[in-house]
């Protein structure tokens, strides 16, 4: 398959930005749990539910990945915050999907295909985030990424 990715030195944020938000840029609460991932890019995918329980793949792209190190922390800490509790109570240790870290995100959705083993291909959506805005330990709003450059 033809590599049709230009060099990195040819990336602007500006064509970053096309390239990832072709449609428009929402906006709305997510719950991230402490399931991730890096893509080989280097792109981190973080395990999210919205409305009610749907889950999504949450995205932080390109140049965003590299503010993401605030979040991660946090979602590691609620996590091992989880565990010693479960530990002092003599309780099963939580399962990840039910310890969430509610953060406020704008960006925009692209679908995303999956071939099973018989061929047919199923059609969910990933999430990927411009911006972002959760609440530091100190209870201060803390908000990293940019919105798009048009």
């Amino acid at each position: 398959m033809q590599n049709r990715r230009a060099p990195v030195s040819e990336i602007t944020p500006k064509r970053e930005d096309a390239g990832l938000f072709k449609k428009g840029i929402v906006k709305f609460d997510m719950e991230l749990v402490p399931y991730k991932a890096r893509t080989s890019r280097g792109d981190l995918v973080v395990k999210g539910f919205f409305q009610n329980n749907t889950q999504v793949d949450v995205i932080f792209a390109g140049r965003r990945a590299m503010e993401t190190a605030p979040l991660e922390l946090c979602l590691e800490r609620l996590f091992a915050q989880a565990v010693r509790m479960a530990i002092r109570s003599n309780t099963q240790s939580p399962n990840v999907d039910n310890v969430r870290f509610p953060v406020q995100v704008e960006g925009s959705w692209r679908p995303h295909f999956l071939r099973d083993l018989s061929g047919w291909e199923t059609r969910s959506y990933q999430f990927l985030v411009a911006q972002w805005t959760f609440t530091d330990e100190a209870g201060n709003p803390a908000e990293f990424g940019t919105l798009p450059i048009r």
